[in-house]
């Protein structure tokens, strides 16, 4: 008679070879691809759109030695910072009543502006609504003020040069470094939960055909319940992990390419507190464990569908508990300890989430030793209780019985 494991193994293996040798299992793999490829660039597209589009334009209606002194010292600042910090500038010939010009410029639909600024430099007046005081009117403030400096300087003959910096280049400051790995923690549990997100859901479909077509009451007769459940995760674990392999594969080249034919593609000069080759085996340490806590409670809840109408009604309060696990993790990131860091650590299903964050922010081996056996243990009573929910409610009940069946009969009496 075969172990458990052995059990487990057996189910695994057929599951794994049915769902990876098959032509949907390829179009699963493709669709996320296309879909984030077709995000990513509509996504750039509509920004760079959108940041043009939102960049106030401001009618300088004055003589044209003060316009040219007032876009002469907008262009200095935005060098030293970026175009987008500035509204744009536009040189409107002065009327003879510069006020009802003013408001007949901002009331143009086509020029679309948001500020009319007239006057001279010593007595410079902004016009348009109280809203522009937030952003336009502090910049064109800064603006105003460069352009009297530098006018004062001309006036006196003195032209004080730049002075430059001198660099003395380190390896890394504190505080840039604890900034950089709280962005990578970030990143990894993303990767984590976007991963998990789109494949431990699958989890729930698994056994409705089988229990349709009677499939699952053999195997139950051949082997324990326990087995079954453990070789379905790890079935699905298996292929989840190829995926994450073709996408990485991917990923690698198109970093590559635009690696070599663009300068954006460079990586930080950082890395995780406990190093790049333990923390990239904890990432898929943690998303095993998470694939396997979240799969085992998604294969316990699907066990008790009979229709894939009941599988998408409780779809939605699925991917909100993992939305919710999400959110209790990533405040791990950023805190300095309390009850809330300690919960993200110590449910099951954020605590990879938020040891993996701990991963690269600190240093230290042990606590991962301890939340990865934490974690497994859960994996266990999850597929212990799921599997003897499923034998209670579905197999010793009636045709079509499961737990949702029951509920249904409680309410209709």
């Amino acid at each position: 008679m075969m172990s458990p494991f052995e059990a487990a193994w057996v189910i695994a293996r057929r599951d794994f070879v049915a769902t990876v040798y098959s032509r949907s299992f390829i179009l699963f793999l493709l669709a996320p691809v296309i879909m984030f490829g077709l995000s990513f660039f509509v996504a750039g597209a509509s920004e760079q759109a959108e940041r043009g589009a939102n960049q106030p334009v401001v009618a300088l209606v004055t003589d044209s030695a003060t316009a040219d002194a007032l876009n002469a010292a907008r262009s200095r600042l935005a060098a030293q910072t970026s175009e987008m910090s500035f509204p744009k500038l536009r040189t409107v010939g002065p009327a003879q009543n510069v006020r009802v010009q003013a408001r007949a410029l901002l009331a143009d639909q086509e020029e679309s502006y948001s500020a009319v600024l007239s006057g001279t430099l010593d007595a410079p007046v902004l016009t348009g609504p109280a809203r522009i005081d937030d952003f336009a009117g502090r910049r064109l403030q800064l603006v105003v003020d460069e352009a009297r400096r530098s006018a004062a300087l001309d006036a006196a003959g003195a032209r004080a040069s730049a002075a430059p910096v001198a660099r003395e280049v380190t390896a890394n400051a504190a505080g840039n470094l604890q900034m950089l790995r709280r962005l990578l923690a970030r990143i990894g549990q993303t990767l984590i939960f976007m991963a998990t997100i789109l494949l431990a859901t699958l989890s729930l479909s698994t056994l409705v055909e089988e229990k349709s077509n009677k499939i699952i009451e053999v195997l139950a007769a051949a082997l324990p319940l326990d087995s079954i459940f453990l070789g379905k995760l790890l079935a699905m674990l298996g292929a989840s992990m190829v995926g994450i392999g073709v996408w990485a594969g991917m990923a690698g080249l198109g970093y590559t390419y635009f690696g070599l034919a663009t300068n954006w593609a460079e990586m930080p000069d950082v890395s995780p507190a406990i190093g790049w080759p333990l923390w990239i085996v904890l990432i898929l340490l943690y998303y095993a464990m998470n694939f396997m806590v979240l799969g085992a409670l998604l294969l316990g809840i699907g066990a008790q569908a009979s229709t894939m109408r009941e599988i998408q009604t409780i779809s939605m309060p699925v991917v909100l508990l993992q939305l919710m696990m999400f959110m209790l993790a990533v405040n791990v990131v950023s805190s300095e300890g309390g009850a809330l860091a300690w919960a993200a650590y110590l449910v099951p299903f954020s605590s990879p989430l938020a040891m993996v964050a701990f991963g690269a922010q600190s240093a230290s081996l042990w606590p991962h030793l301890l939340a990865l056996a934490w974690q497994a243990l859960w994996v266990v009573l999850i597929i212990r209780v799921s599997s003897r929910l499923f034998r209670r409610t579905v197999l010793k009940s009636s045709s079509g019985g499961s737990f949702f069946a029951f509920l249904k009969r409680k309410a209709a009496r």
